[in-house]
C-alpha cells in the first residue's frame, strides 16, 4: 500500500510531484502513491511484535537512509514502480517487480545486520538494513492496496485468504491469471478526475487504471466498496490483509538473518545479533572478545 499514500495528500506531497514532472517528464510511466503515509506507519506498527521491535528499531524500519528508505520513507522514490508493484499487467510484472525489491532490499538487510566490533556488539550497519527491510514492507503492503487480489478473495468467497508469497521469490503460477496493478502516470496527476490515468483510459494491455482500483483510503472509489457478509470496506480488508503478511515478513526475515549470521560466523550467538538489529538500544556482547569480526562503524558526524 505504496504508503497508503492517496493522491488528495498534505500540500508538501503536491510540492514534491510537482518537482518530479518538471524534473522527469519525460518518463512514461511513474508510479503511483497509494495507502496514505499514516497506513504504512499504523500497518508497520501493528504488524512488528512489541516485545521483540522497540521504538527506535521502528522508527528507523519506518525512515531511514537509501536503497531502502523505509515503510514510510519509500514513498519518497515515487518513480520506482517496483518499490510498490505498480503498473503490473500480469502475475509475471507482480512477480518482477517484487523480485527486483528483493534483489536491491535484501542484500542491504544481510549484510547491514552482521555483526561488528569486538565481542560483536554492534552491526556493520543497522540504519540501512532496518530501512531496507522497510522497503520491503512498504513493497508487501502495497501489494494489497495496488492489485486486485482482494476482489479476487471476494469473489472466490475467502476474502480472508492472503496471497502466495512475493518474496524471496514469487511465482507467478500460484496468482490468479487475471490478477493485475493499476496504471498511473504522473503527467496525469493533477488533471483530476483522472488523478493519474489518460483521459482515454489506461494504454492497451492495462485493465484498469490506480485510480479506479486503489484501495488506499476508506474514501476511495474501490477502498469504499463494501466486502459481503463482513461489515467491512475493502481499504479496510486491504489493511488487514497487509498487517497480517507484514508480521509473516518480519518472522521471514528475522530468521534469514540468523541462518546468514550462524553460516557466516559459527562462534556468533545469531539470535544476540537479530535481536541487536530489531533493538538498536542494546549493545551488550554477542561473541566472545576473540572471534575475528569487521571494526565497529564510526559514528554519524
Amino acid at each position: 500500500m505504496t504508503a497508503f499514500l492517496r493522491r488528495g495528500r498534505a500540500a508538501a506531497s503536491v510540492a514534491v510531484v510537482a518537482g518530479l514532472i518538471g524534473a522527469l517528464c519525460c518518463l512514461a510511466m511513474p508510479t503511483a502513491q497509494a495507502f496514505a503515509i499514516q497506513n504504512h506507519d499504523s500497518i508497520t506498527r501493528a504488524a512488528l511484535p512489541a516485545d521483540q521491535v522497540n521504538q527506535l528499531g521502528i522508527a528507523q524500519i519506518l525512515n531511514g537512509p537509501p536503497p531502502g528508505g523505509g515503510a514510510v520513507g519509500s514513498d519518497a522514490f515515487a518513480l520506482d514502480d517496483w518499490r510498490h508493484i505498480d503498473n503490473s499487467k500480469s502475475p509475471a510484472e507482480v512477480c518482477a517487480k517484487a523480485q527486483r525489491a528483493w534483489d536491491v532490499f535484501s542484500p542491504v538487510i544481510l549484510s547491514g545486520s552482521l555483526p561488528a566490533g569486538p565481542g560483536a556488539t554492534v552491526l556493520v550497519n543497522g540504519p540501512a538494513a532496518r530501512a531496507a527491510f522497510g522497503g520491503l514492507l512498504h513493497a508487501q503492503q502495497d501489494f494489497y492496496a495496488h492489485s486486485n487480489w482482494v476482489e479476487e478473495n471476494i469473489a472466490a468467497g475467502q476474502p480472508n485468504r492472503l496471497a502466495p508469497p512475493l518474496f524471496p521469490s514469487c511465482n507467478p503460477g500460484a496468482f490468479p491469471a487475471s490478477l493485475h496493478t493499476g496504471y498511473f502516470n504522473l503527467l496525469f496527476f493533477n488533471q483530476f478526475p483522472f488523478d493519474g490515468c489518460p483521459p482515454g483510459g489506461p494504454p492497451p494491455g492495462f485493465q484498469e487504471c490506480h485510480s479506479k482500483l486503489n484501495k488506499d483510503g476508506p474514501d476511495t472509489a474501490r477502498g469504499k466498496q463494501p466486502v459481503p457478509g463482513t461489515g467491512m470496506n475493502m481499504y479496510s480488508l486491504a489493511k488487514s490483509l497487509a498487517t497480517t503478511a507484514s508480521t509473516d515478513l518480519y518472522k521471514q526475515v528475522r530468521s534469514l538473518v540468523v541462518r546468514t549470521v550462524t553460516a557466516k560466523y559459527p562462534g556468533v550467538n545469531s539470535e544476540c545479533v537479530v535481536t541487536k538489529l530489531f533493538r538498536p538500544d542494546l549493545f551488550g556482547p554477542c561473541a566472545p572478545y576473540s572471534i575475528p569480526l569487521p571494526p565497529a562503524p564510526a559514528p554519524p558526524r
